[in-house]
């Protein structure tokens, strides 16, 4: 089965010219309020333009399928579910007007992974959102595609990082930076405005002191947490390991092809007595 997304008329020729009768749905912008991570404003379109891309490519021997929405990535607010659902049946009644049935919706992502601060289960999500689609649409329940990828993978990496460096920029500063051998261009992207709080743990002991972390590269950019205080046990040396939990997701392939000289994320698959991964 031929299936594309679109958002675009110039992409919408370029389906119908190379990919004909293929069968397509459309991406509808949201807000992303409530997301860790947004991904609003680079995909999607306004319904209203969605409305007529669906005319456009029954008229072009395209076969329109449905509609897509992404209500951001780690999204801890499931009501952005519901109105998103609101507008894809508002679309879905507006097209039946016009003779064209759609059949799906891609509900996205978003399904969040448990970082430093709590998240509801899964199940919540998809008890929640299963009941906005129930109200929406009644029995006539369209197919739905979801894409739940950080949820499923996010527990399973734990990345090992290690102190490269201790600084304390002047004798009253408050804070001591610490260094690590892993950065935002290692694979820690993510902590690009202190988005995504991964949980952090030394293995040393000690009183525990707020600290600034910074990755290895000579980019200033490079600085993990700087607002957001994460806590070092004060014994913490140069050469001592330090756990970053639950990073399965968007780490080694975020991790860049040595910038500075630095080798992209190694990963290593465990596997217990019995065989299993």
């Amino acid at each position: 089965m031929r299936l594309f997304a679109t958002d675009s008329e110039n992409d919408l020729m370029n389906i119908a010219e190379n990919a004909p009768g293929a069968k397509i749905f459309f991406r509808i912008l949201t807000e992303g309020t409530g997301a860790d991570w947004p991904l609003s404003r680079k995909f999607g379109s306004h319904p209203d333009t969605i409305y007529h891309l669906i005319l456009q490519s029954a008229e072009m021997g395209l076969n329109p399928w449905g509609i897509s929405f992404h209500v951001g990535s780690q999204q801890r607010d499931i009501g952005q579910w519901d109105d998103a659902v609101a507008r894809c049946k508002y679309l879905f009644d507006a097209v039946a007007e016009e003779g064209i049935e759609l059949k799906m919706i891609n509900i996205g992502g978003g399904f969040p992974a448990n970082y430093v601060d709590p998240t509801f289960s899964v199940k919540e999500y998809t008890d929640e959102i299963l009941r906005f689609i129930e109200e929406d649409f009644g029995d006539h329940l369209p197919d739905i595609i979801l894409e739940p990828g950080r949820s499923l993978v996010g527990d399973a990496g734990i990345i090992v990082a290690e102190v490269i460096n201790l600084s304390r920029k002047s004798k009253n500063n408050l804070y001591q930076w610490v260094y690590l051998d892993i950065g935002k261009f290692g694979g820690m992207i993510e902590t690009i405005d202190e988005s995504i709080k991964f949980p952090i743990y030394f293995e040393k002991e000690g009183l525990a002191e707020e600290i600034i972390l910074a990755g290895p590269t000579c980019d200033s950019m490079d600085i993990l947490y700087e607002h957001y205080r994460y806590h070092m046990p004060d014994s913490v040396v140069p050469g001592d390991k330090v756990y970053i939990f639950t990073t399965g997701a968007y780490t080694q392939s975020y991790s860049s092809v040595n910038f500075n000289g630095f080798p992209p994320l190694q990963a290593v698959i465990y596997r217990d007595n019995q065989g299993d991964e």
